[in-house]
């Protein structure tokens, strides 16, 4: 909140910028004396009040101005580091997908070598069994 010095008598009127209407201002200075009767150094002294206090709000404003531009640059940092993150997470949500289509396929392959002793177990047992004992008498008869 800035105050301006809006009039010439000796105890000033003081207007905030939060209360400043155009009416309400142009009543204040009509009631005083006419511009052309004020003294030349009280309106020089009013401009340079003035001009000081808007100088100190324009610096109040810059760091404010400053601040959101630092708020704003951690923000854009935040939310750099979350598509990251995000990319990531989907690079892994693919491997993962890989992962489970070829876990899929080795299941669907053994579920197919596995049918023949799903349907019948003794004829699979009897016929594993059969190639073993062709295979050792292929073997006894190598020697």
């Amino acid at each position: 909140m800035v105050e301006y010095c809006t009039t010439t008598e000796a105890t000033p009127t003081v207007v905030t910028a939060m209360e400043l209407h155009p009416v309400v201002m142009l009543t204040a200075m009509s009631s005083t004396r006419p511009p052309s009767q004020a003294k030349p150094q009280e309106l020089k002294s009013r401009i340079a009040l003035n001009s000081a206090r808007l100088l100190q709000e324009q610096r109040v404003t810059n760091v404010h101005v400053r601040q959101i531009a630092q708020h704003l640059e951690g923000q854009n940092q935040l939310l750099q580091m979350i598509r990251r993150s995000q990319e990531a997470q989907a690079y892994a949500q693919e491997r993962q997908a890989q992962a489970l289509e070829c876990t899929q396929a080795a299941l669907l392959a053994l579920v197919q070598m596995m049918r023949p002793a799903l349907k019948d177990p003794r004829k699979f047992l009897q016929s594993g069994t059969d190639n073993s004992n062709n295979s050792g008498t292929l073997a006894e008869g190598a020697q």
